[in-house]
């Protein structure tokens, strides 16, 4: 839910009267349930005979009952124990089925099969007729009702939980918060449960309605609060044997049951046409049509690396690798990454035999057309390969360190703090109902917690340091993502990638959707960052025009496996394989600067 939603439900409930008064109903019947010891005149359990079965009048408002006990009083208490026991059953039903639908949809695997079998296995049960046998395994007693429907109800939410889980959790922003080191609580908590916060409101309220039902028909059954306290379906019990004589007795908790549901259903419908954004005149809310002061990015200024030799620009840093392989900072040995197709089918390669080495400074272009295994690659160096693909050969080492045998704890130290990724589309990288820097300022702390943390005001002055630094405005600081234009969010996403000064950098096609100035600006921001920060970088890319103004070495990919590997200048100058040449050929530049080169 965004910080609109008030406003959008303000004007939800402005266009529907019924709404209005249906939640003022449901309001008015909630005070008199909570205040029904100050409201009441009469006690709810005092028997008098002599005012046995009076009609509505106005001494009682709905009358009495076969006891002689007034109703309306009666119905008052009655909600307290109606809609408590209503509150707590929905309470443990949301804390139980959160729990297990954002594990089961975050983690997946295993944990996922088992707990959607034991699902399952519930789904086969009549739910209330499971409820009424945990009952009265239980005992008669308004907290046997509680557990009861709360051990059956669980698993519709659970599964419907589940599926919202499933469709945030392999959105660019939680992708990008896995590089980023976070631990995989704060993920859940913060990135994915706050974009599911709304679907999962709309949903309880839904079905508030329907657990206040099953409440009531317990109860009616004799399975709930023992007489003689009060409590809706138990009155509608004793009200059934008088239905005739007295049909007060059965109306009033009937009634007020049927607008209690029908009010919350009405709200969670109402909660629902609140989160559509397309309810809002966005303008307006935004503030009209008022002019905003225009912002001109800062660029910082840097060298291209390529400077009419083709040499790397930047001096080899001191860092902090294992005696193993001190002069990379990554090494790929005979990796193969494969996709396995079913329990019995031939696992299908992706890639195959790569071999690449990354030293200390340097800037290696990974080029290759759709397809070619550049971003399987990234993932696999990152870490985050998932099934159905799996490595099945070769090594990776990061810093001198094999990765083979890292558990995720393991690489959340490592991610973002060492080697950090850059996505492709920078908007599907951010949390929209975040702020820029809320997001930076997170990728800042995931990293210090064991080191004392930061404070936030420190951690505050450090992103405003890196914003300026990659040219974005202070204003960046408190915006949005849907606020920032495509140049600014990548921008956005760099400083995300090196806030917390890691070795190596892995840019995935982070120009693919930019216009041509802007690519050039972004250029020029990573070479700058790469210079002063002595950064590794690996730029992944099928415009091989831009390999030429950042990187130092090329490696061409095809098909999963890499066919030719060099420095910019030989590979652009004296290509061995056909494919490279058709690679080559294919950038105009370079072809009329052929051409031009035959007719001299």
């Amino acid at each position: 839910m965004d910080k609109r939603f008030g406003q959008r439900l303000l004007l939800a409930l402005k266009t529907d009267p019924l709404a209005i008064i249906l939640l003022a109903l449901v309001a008015v019947i909630i005070a008199m349930s909570v205040g029904g010891t100050w409201f009441s005149s009469y006690d709810p359990v005092q028997v008098d005979y002599k005012q046995a079965l009076l009609p509505p009048s106005s001494e009682h408002w709905l009358g009495t009952d076969n006891y002689g006990r007034d109703v309306l009083s009666r119905l008052m208490h009655g909600g307290i124990a109606s809609l408590g026991a209503s509150l707590i059953a929905v309470s443990l039903i949301i804390s139980l089925s959160l729990a297990i639908g954002l594990a089961a949809g975050y983690f997946g695997g295993w944990l996922d099969m088992a707990l959607t079998r034991l699902m399952d296995v519930l789904f086969s049960f009549p739910q209330l007729v499971l409820a009424i046998a945990l009952a009265s395994l239980m005992g008669p007693g308004l907290t046997s009702l509680m557990i009861a429907v709360a051990a059956v109800s669980w698993p519709s939410f659970a599964r419907i939980f589940r599926s919202f889980v499933l469709s945030v959790r392999n959105e660019g922003y939680v992708q990008a918060a896995r590089t980023s080191g976070i631990p995989a609580w704060k993920i859940i908590t913060t990135h994915i449960l706050g974009s599911i916060a709304g679907p999962i409101l709309v949903l309880v309220t839904l079905d508030i309605g329907s657990i206040i039902l099953s409440i009531a028909s317990m109860s009616f059954l004799g399975l709930g609060i023992r007489p003689p306290q009060p409590e809706w379906g138990a009155m509608l019990n004793e009200g059934r044997a008088y239905i005739e004589e007295a049909p007060w007795l059965f109306l009033a908790p009937g009634l007020t049951i049927f607008l209690m549901v029908l009010g919350t259903n009405y709200l969670g419908d109402t909660l629902k046409d609140a989160l559509e954004p397309r309810a809002i005149q966005m303008p307006r809310l935004f503030g009209g049509s008022k002019k905003r002061k225009r912002m001109e990015p800062v660029v910082v200024k840097a060298h291209s690396s390529k400077t009419g030799q083709h040499a790397n620009v930047c001096s080899h840093p001191e860092l902090p690798v294992t005696a193993g392989n001190t002069a990379s900072v990554l090494s790929i040995d005979g990796l193969h990454v494969a996709a396995s197709e079913g329990m019995h089918g031939q696992p299908k390669p992706i890639l195959e035999n790569i071999y690449l080495e990354l030293k200390p400074g340097e800037c290696l272009g990974l080029v290759g057309e759709s397809g070619s295994g550049k971003s399987t690659l990234a993932h696999a160096i990152m870490g985050l390969l998932r099934s159905p693909l799996e490595q099945t050969a070769g090594t990776i080492r990061l810093m001198g360190e094999n990765t083979s045998r890292w558990e995720w704890n393991d690489w959340r130290k490592v991610r973002g703090s060492h080697v950090a990724y850059i996505t492709q589309d920078p908007m599907d990288s951010l949390n929209p109902v975040l702020t820029i820097g809320e997001q930076l300022r997170e990728c800042l702390i995931a990293h210090r917690d064991k080191d004392g943390g930061l404070s936030q005001a420190e951690a505050k002055r450090k992103v405003r340091e890196l914003l300026e630094q990659t040219g974005l405005p202070e204003e960046t600081y408190g915006r949005f993502p849907h606020q920032l234009s495509g140049g600014m969010r990548q921008r956005v996403v760099i400083a995300m990638a090196v806030i917390n000064e890691p070795q190596i950098i892995v840019a995935d096609e982070p120009t693919t959707a930019l216009d041509v100035s802007t690519q050039a600006r972004i250029l020029e921001l990573l070479i700058a960052l790469r210079n002063e920060r002595k950064l590794a970088l690996i730029f992944i890319t099928h415009d091989l025009r831009l390999v030429t103004h950042i990187a130092d070495r090329i490696c061409v990919m095809r098909n999963g496996r890499m066919i030719e590997q060099g420095d910019v200048r030989s590979v652009f100058t004296n290509p061995r394989e056909a494919y490279t040449k058709q690679l080559l050929e294919s950038i105009p530049s370079l072809r009329i600067l052929s051409q031009l080169r035959k007719v001299k």
